[in-house]
């Protein structure tokens, strides 16, 4: 089955499963060493479908937090489209995609994200994927009692909600994030200042690297560089992560 994948973690995972991908977004760069010869249909939130006629998919995969409605209103061709919003959904969204590929990959790693589920993880604050920064503050401060605050975005300054997948995950390790809200809120600098939470800068969407001296001197707070694929990338990346903790 010839498939056009606009979300990038599915791209990734349905490589993995040894699905035959022929489009993909400018977005979807894992893995590198094979995206690299699969042609670009557009991003996220665009799509040429032009350039999709000259792929012939039998299959376009969507999902409803990555992509526009309008986009699976006119694509032109079968398509499936999933809706991750928390970890917990993981199981379910690989099996729609098996079924609806016929890939026992894909039923194999819903059996995987399972059985890591059901596992009582020992996450460590070692064990998140901190990145090195110049400008970070040493790791120990996620040892106190302050809260956390991850961010994705900056001016505005933009945080994770309850209802997404990186809260879930967060929570499922036993760490609660605050927020003020659902889906991604904004938070003001006299928000942060009234709660004082130690800061997560995650690497995506906003490239924080190489920022956070900055972003502590703006708002005058703590902060860590956290690498946001294993985050955020539901599927395969997610999974391999979780798998690595220990019980």
């Amino acid at each position: 089955m010839r498939v056009v994948c606009l979300v990038p973690s599915w791209t990734e995972t349905l490589l993995e499963a040894g699905v035959r991908v022929v489009g993909r977004t400018r977005y979807c760069v894992h893995p590198a060493d094979r995206v690299s010869d699969i042609p670009v249909v557009g991003g996220t939130k665009d799509v040429n479908w032009e350039k999709v006629a000259a792929l012939g998919p039998d299959l376009v995969v969507f999902d409803r937090e990555e992509n526009t409605r309008a986009m699976a209103d006119s694509c032109p061709y079968p398509w499936v489209a999933t809706d991750v919003t928390s970890v917990q959904a993981m199981p379910a969204a690989l099996e729609q995609l098996a079924q609806a590929l016929d890939c026992k990959a894909l039923w194999h790693m819903a059996e995987r994200y399972r059985h890591v589920l059901a596992r009582t993880l020992a996450c460590a604050n070692e064990d998140l994927p901190l990145l090195p920064d110049a400008g970070a503050s040493e790791p120990a401060v996620l040892g106190s009692e302050r809260p956390w605050v991850y961010l994705i975005w900056r001016k505005p300054w933009m945080t994770v909600g309850r209802d997404t997948f990186i809260h879930s995950l967060f929570a499922h390790l036993g760490y609660p994030l605050l927020t003020p809200g659902e889906r991604y809120p904004e938070v003001t600098q006299d928000w942060l200042a009234h709660h004082q939470p130690v800061l997560l800068c995650a690497s995506e969407p906003y490239p924080y690297a190489g920022k956070l001296t900055r972003v502590r001197q703006e708002l005058q707070l703590d902060a860590v560089l956290v690498d946001g694929e294993p985050l955020c990338w539901y599927g395969i990346r997610s999974l391999r992560f979780l798998e690595s903790l220990p019980d």
